[in-house]
C-alpha cells in the first residue's frame, strides 16, 4: 500500500529536507508538493486519498492559517492528519485551533518530524 504525502512550503530547501526524511522512513510512499495554500487546496480536491499534511505556516499569497480555515471549510469530516510547521512558535495556540495535529518550531529534524507523525496518529 503506498502512503500519500502532501508537502506545502514555498521553500524549495525545506520541501527537499522533508521528502528525504519521508522517503528514509515510509518506503512506499507518494509525494505531493505544493508551493502555496491555495495551490494546495486544489491539489487536496484532486488528491482525497491523501494520508498526511506537512504544512508550512508563513508562505506567501495563502499561508499556513487561511489554508487550514479552507481546507477545514470544504473537508468537515476529513481527519486527515496535519503536521504544521513554522520557523517560531508564536502562532501554535492559533494553529492547533484551526485544526493542526501538531507543530513543529523549525529547524526540522528527522526525530521531530517522526515524533509529530506520531502524535497526529495517536489523536
Amino acid at each position: 500500500m503506498i502512503f500519500k504525502v502532501l508537502i506545502i512550503d514555498d521553500d524549495y530547501i525545506n520541501r527537499r529536507l522533508l521528502v528525504s526524511f519521508i522517503k528514509k522512513e515510509l518506503y512506499h510512499v507518494d509525494i505531493i508538493e505544493s508551493i502555496d495554500g491555495g495551490h494546495a487546496l486544489q491539489i487536496c480536491q484532486e488528491n482525497p486519498d491523501i494520508q498526511l499534511i506537512l504544512l508550512d505556516v508563513e508562505m506567501p499569497r495563502m499561508d499556513g492559517a487561511e489554508f487550514l480555515k479552507n481546507y477545514f471549510k470544504e473537508n468537515k469530516e476529513n481527519n486527515v492528519p496535519i503536521i504544521a510547521i513554522s520557523s517560531n512558535d508564536l502562532r501554535v495556540k492559533e494553529i492547533l485551533a484551526l485544526g493542526a495535529g501538531a507543530f513543529i518550531v523549525k529547524p526540522i529534524t528527522e526525530e521531530k518530524l517522526l515524533n509529530a507523525i506520531l502524535k497526529t496518529q495517536q489523536n
